[in-house]
């Protein structure tokens, strides 16, 4: 297996623009990326956790909505609008969440956000870095993918866990364009680099480990 150190500088180069450009020109417009609400920016994040983008799309709409604010939520208690994404266990965490969140701002510090209910790694990463302008690498199963195809090493359920995966991404994550940078893998990762990939689409089939399996 491959070592972080292994992999040469231009090779990260070279994935993080490939990546970057195709992000520019396939950008997925969905209404979460353009609220400056930032109740709404977190609830978005926590509702795309393993449900597909495109799905949260009507049920995000509805929720912003209805409760423009944590409060505007506890007051309501209808909670119909989260059982067409599934995963019910979002609904009480989300209450949880907004109880908090009616007497407290949402923090920017990532440590202070792990302690929020429903709120992991993942979503602390995407809302500093996708919202609040705050560089942060995001890790999901998607991520581990791509990096396991396109570097060549093997991958499981416990792979995103480890300190060699964050170096990893720690080193193609760009200092300025991280935003740019992981909104496109985020795309790049639903619609080109699936489960079942799309590799005549692939911008980074070239050098690609994937290819040759």
């Amino acid at each position: 297996m491959i070592t972080i150190t292994d992999i040469p500088q231009k090779e990260i180069n070279y994935f993080r623009k490939k990546i970057l450009n195709w992000g520019n020109d396939n950008f997925s417009s969905f209404p979460w990326r353009k609220t400056k609400n930032r109740w709404h920016a977190l609830v978005a994040e926590i509702m795309l956790q393993r449900t597909n983008a495109e799905q949260v799309v009507p049920v995000y709409k509805s929720f912003c909505s209805k409760y423009n604010k944590p409060e505007d939520l506890l007051e309501d208690g209808d909670t119909e609008i989260f059982k067409n994404l599934g995963l019910m266990w979002r609904e009480d965490r989300i209450k949880k969440l907004a109880k908090i969140l009616s007497d407290i701002e949402i923090p920017e510090n990532k440590g202070s956000l792990l302690k929020l209910p429903a709120v992991g790694d993942y979503v602390a990463s995407a809302y500093r870095s996708l919202h609040l302008g705050l560089r942060d690498v995001i890790i999901d199963s998607n991520i581990v993918r791509i990096f396991g195809r396109y570097f060549g090493f093997k991958t499981d359920e416990e792979t995103r866990r480890k300190k060699w995966l964050f170096e990893l991404a720690e080193r193609i994550t760009p200092e300025k364009k991280f935003k740019e940078f992981n909104y496109a893998m985020v795309d790049f990762t639903r619609t080109i680099c699936k489960p079942r990939p799309l590799c005549r689409q692939c911008i980074i089939l070239k050098n690609c480990n994937f290819k040759n399996r």
